[in-house]
């Protein structure tokens, strides 16, 4: 129990990147490989969001505008013949800085309530800049005619060679999340969310720490827009909405605040939920709502506290 407990984790997310491929073989449909893209894409922006809800008890309602950042970014790139990730990468790392550097300046001035509402209205704005600007395809969205490539290493139009790219940065980027979570900084974090009189008192600048845990958050969060306009070759002011924001919260809660294997197994749960129960009714979230409830009264932690719930019935059982 101890070696999952710590190394959950990191089987969780190969487990998550394994099952992929052996399911698209087995059901002889690379396509379905899409399917499994979308998880680790929103594990990646859910895992952004774990870290400052989770870890520094910041709750935005406007995180999904990281990913809209980054969609369009590289969107825009793309279709101005900037392929190259060298190119990409820094355009969209210093993009989503930038937007959260200014959201963040503002709404941490605040918390409860206040911090939810400016995060919200900030993030609305740009999806109505997105939405009434005709660079950005309006309405409609923007069509994104190339993948980003990487020097010819790789196909993008290959399904299962797109699958190991998207597979790798996502990997790199929960791992890097995680061990963020887990360092010092980390735990200066928890400090300010835990006790910010205290945390000033020992001298830390609270400001400051969340602050930059808000912009780094912020980056990881476009990073995995980057990853989702690849993906669908597609950005939309949706990407960017509050509805999406509520959806990253979901899978966060889903898999557990504060649980570094949380966003794979929220994202992971919630996708598939999405795919089976659409295909019922275009009104799948007013089934999935009850099964969230369910989830959170009967298991506290999420789905990342089931393994240590059996764990202890198991022991309540010895005795």
């Amino acid at each position: 129990m101890s070696f999952i407990r710590t190394y959950g984790n990191i089987l969780t997310l190969a487990l998550a990147v394994a099952i992929g491929p052996i399911v698209a073989i087995t059901m002889n449909d690379p396509y379905l490989l899409s399917t499994f893209e979308r998880i680790l894409i929103i594990a990646v922006a859910a895992a952004s969001l774990n870290m400052i809800l989770g870890f520094g008890g910041m709750v935005s309602f406007g995180h999904a505008v990281f990913l809209g950042v980054g969609a369009y970014a590289t969107g825009l790139m793309a279709n101005a013949g900037l392929t190259s990730l060298l190119v990409q990468l820094p355009v969209v790392i210093v993009a989503s800085a930038f937007i959260a550097l200014f959201i963040g300046a503002i709404a941490l001035r605040t918390t409860g309530i206040y911090f939810i509402m400016i995060t919200l209205a900030l993030a609305q704005i740009f999806y109505y800049i997105a939405v009434s600007s005709s660079s950005f395809g309006g309405d409609d969205g923007m069509v994104i005619y190339e993948r980003t490539t990487l020097g010819g290493f790789y196909d993008p139009f290959d399904n299962y060679q797109f699958y190991g790219f998207v597979a790798a940065v996502a990997v790199v980027l929960i791992l890097s999340i995680n061990h963020l979570v887990g360092s010092e900084f980390g735990q200066r974090l928890v400090a300010c969310r835990e006790n910010p009189a205290r945390a000033e008192a020992l001298g830390l600048n609270t400001f400051g720490i969340r602050l930059t845990a808000f912009v780094i958050a912020g980056v990881f969060c476009g990073l995995a827009g980057f990853l989702l306009a690849n993906q669908s070759e597609f950005a939309t002011p949706g990407y960017a909405n509050w509805q999406r924001s509520g959806e990253l919260l979901a899978i966060v809660i889903l898999g557990g605040v504060g649980a570094r294997s949380g966003p794979v197994l929220g994202a992971f749960v919630f996708i598939w939920l999405e795919h089976a129960l659409s295909g019922w009714t275009t009104h799948w979230a007013a089934i999935f709502g009850p099964l969230l409830i369910l989830s959170v009264l009967f298991f506290r932690g999420g789905l990342a506290s089931i393994g240590t719930y059996l764990g202890n019935l198991r022991g309540e059982r010895a005795r």
